[in-house]
């Protein structure tokens, strides 16, 4: 679900603002990176307003934010509310409704294949697969536009190296996963504990033809 985070900014904002905008920018980033935040920033002409769209389960994602946003604890803002909004239209949208005559058509984007790399051992690895397994790929399957996952592995001298594979039908549904910054490695703690190396980012590739052909016909 998205969340609308209203700010009403005070009369001296524009004059106070530069003391505490890299702390702000600093939060705001960091909450874009976990997924949570997905724009931000003042309305213009006049900058009297700020609007900012989270993702969460819940309103909490917002108000958290705010709570500890400097903005507002040193006054720059007056007010701020959440509303939850209702996204329907988009690749990024939670809940994508399509007109009757467009049932079931996948748009003109191309269905994605997304890759991450990691390493484990031999003793840890039976571990890893049983999290894959177990919770990883369920989760995985209940995802609108998930369309499958492969788990790789070979024997690298001593290392187990890991490769996971996962194919989705556009990058929209893969933002339902990982959130707004989509190329975000999603690394569960159990899968950690787990692995000797692991990436912090993904790569994604656009499936141009595949046997048999999965996502068309």
């Amino acid at each position: 679900m998205h969340y609308l985070l209203f700010y009403e900014v005070a009369e001296d904002y524009l004059a106070r603002r530069p003391d505490f905008r890299e702390p702000h920018l600093e939060k705001a980033w960091q909450a874009h990176e976990r997924g949570e935040l997905v724009l931000g920033g003042a309305l213009a002409d006049p900058v009297d307003q700020a609007v900012l769209m989270f993702k969460g389960d819940s309103p909490r994602v917002a108000e958290a934010f705010a709570e500890a946003d400097p903005y507002v604890t040193n006054g720059l803002i007056k007010r701020w509310h959440v509303r939850p909004r209702n996204t329907v239209v988009g690749e990024a949208a939670t809940t994508p409704i399509r007109p009757k005559g467009m049932a079931g058509k996948k748009g003109p984007s191309s269905p994605i294949l997304r890759m991450w790399k990691a390493r484990s051992t031999a003793e840890k690895f039976d571990t890893y697969l049983q999290h894959v397994r177990g919770k990883v790929f369920p989760s995985l399957s209940a995802i609108e536009g998930h369309h499958g996952a492969y788990l790789l592995r070979r024997t690298v001298g001593a290392a187990i190296e890991i490769v996971v594979l996962t194919l989705w039908e556009s990058m929209g549904a893969i933002r339902r996963f990982a959130g707004a910054d989509a190329e975000r490695a999603v690394v569960e703690p159990e899968a950690r504990a787990a692995l000797t190396q692991f990436d912090d980012s993904v790569t994604h590739f656009e499936i141009v033809h595949s046997t048999p052909e999965r996502f068309h016909g």
